[in-house]
């Protein structure tokens, strides 16, 4: 996805790819490799990528799958392009300018060294040099430039200008396992950035040099250099490691592009689409009074009935004839009386002494009168006799018995206020976006690989 995140970021930055000039991500297939040469010259070249400007400039060619037969030649140039990277130990890649001056260009190396120990090589070079004899002097010519790693594991710049040979070491860089630096050429200077990803940081090494001095237009090598003290020519390998990704540009780009360049480089390009949603949002509220609640009445039903008895205890009775009954003077007997008292009828009695009817008087076996101690004759009478029958009488009435459930409802009493929000629809369009993503191991980007004799150099 390296060729897509870059692709995206310079549309984003510049929009268009007209100053990518070539692009290599080592994810060949079998059938997007080549094989150029005849007799018993075969070299492997890989075709330029197809998003740059001009696809079929830039081709480059993998010295170290060089062999008699083309079969060999694509043999080691598979043997050399193993996990999405082109590795460097037996051979180099050179590319051709094609137009390019190395003195206005800018170039993005991902690169990663090999386990093991760190050797000093050059990881991009177009450094040349020589002798010319003008007017009997011999006068030392260069070209070019070298950009290169220590065996401490710093890199350096080497140029060539009026004063003589020069090499500018950075020490502050720390390198990681993989790294990924810029080199840009400009009018009077060289500059070679170092991109921290993980600690968002870009540490920078400025050189001067003469436009003059360091213009070329054949090619670009990355693992040698026609000049540099471990090699005899641009075929010869100097860097233990691989290229992961490779981009050159035409002219010279700032730090900060580059940054962004490179984050596409070894990033994930990711893209979406924009969409139409249906939004609600608020535009006010309504207000409602909200009341107590509580028991605002009852529901009675009937549970049965009860009879009771009302009003004051009245006494009742009545005698009835039952037969009659022969009394002597002197004997005491009841004489009856009735009573009608509204509803209540009754009697009273009255004990006498018996008397003849014919005496004329009454005696009162009581009483202190005269007659009341007369002398009583023997004589006796018929009296009649009564049955009493007494008891007491009260009005009685029957009510009805109710149970009662308590009714609930609104009261009167205000106890709050609730508000309502009043919402409308509307329409939102988001636009389409886009974005790169990191990819690989971490831990290849941390700065603690590279060592020295056993301590950090």
């Amino acid at each position: 996805m390296s060729a897509k995140g870059l692709y995206s970021v310079l549309q984003e930055g510049v929009g268009s790819n007209q100053r990518l000039s070539a692009f290599y991500d080592f994810n060949y297939s079998s059938d997007e490799i080549d094989i150029l040469g005849a007799g018993s010259d075969f070299t492997g070249v890989l075709l330029n990528h197809e998003l740059v400007n001009q696809p079929s400039l830039h081709t480059g060619y993998v010295l170290g799958s060089y062999e008699s037969s083309e079969i060999d030649a694509n043999n080691n140039l598979q043997t050399l392009l193993a996990n999405d990277k082109l590795i460097l130990t037996s051979g180099n890649l050179r590319i051709p300018l094609d137009g390019l001056n190395a003195n206005n260009i800018s170039v993005l190396i991902d690169f990663e060294f090999l386990d093991g120990k760190i050797d000093d090589g050059i990881i991009m070079g177009c450094f040349k040099t020589g002798k010319e004899t003008i007017e009997s002097f011999e006068i030392e010519t260069s070209e070019g430039f070298n950009v290169g790693i220590t065996d401490r594991g710093h890199l350096f710049c080497q140029t060539f200008d009026s004063d003589g040979y020069s090499i500018e070491v950075e020490h502050s860089i720390e390198l990681s396992k993989r790294n990924l630096i810029a080199v840009s050429a400009g009018e009077s200077f060289i500059t070679v950035n170092y991109f921290d990803y993980l600690n968002n940081l870009v540490k920078t090494m400025d050189v001067p040099a003469s436009n003059q001095f360091i213009s070329a237009n054949s090619f670009l090598t990355f693992g040698g250099s026609d000049t540099y003290f471990r090699s005899i020519d641009n075929e010869t390998a100097t860097l233990s490691g691989s290229l992961n990704n490779l981009a050159i540009f035409s002219g010279y780009i700032g730090e900060e592009f580059l940054k962004d360049l490179g984050e596409g480089i070894i990033g994930d390009y990711s893209f979406t689409s924009g969409s139409t949603l249906i939004e609600e949002r608020v535009t006010g509220y309504s207000e409602t009074i909200v009341y107590k609640t509580g028991v605002t009445g009852y529901d009675y039903y009937s549970t049965g009935t009860l009879e009771i008895i009302t009003g004051r205890e009245e006494f009742t009775g009545s005698i009835n004839s039952s037969s009659s009954e022969s009394r002597e003077e002197g004997e005491r007997y009841y004489k009856y009386y009735t009573l009608n008292n509204g509803n209540v009828k009754t009697f009273y009695k009255e004990e006498l002494g018996k008397l003849h009817s014919d005496s004329g008087y009454v005696y009162y076996p009581t009483g202190e009168d005269a007659y009341d101690t007369l002398g009583l004759n023997d004589v006796s009478e018929s009296i009649s006799m009564y049955t009493e029958v007494t008891g007491m009488t009260q009005d009685k009435i029957t009510i009805n018995l109710y149970g009662k459930t308590p009714l609930t409802g609104t009261l009167s009493e205000i106890s709050g206020v609730t508000q309502t929000a009043l919402t409308e629809s509307y329409v939102t369009t988001s636009a389409a976006s886009s974005g790169v993503t990191l990819q690989g191991d971490s831990e290849d980007l941390k700065k603690d690989y590279i060592y020295y004799m056993g301590g950090r150099s």
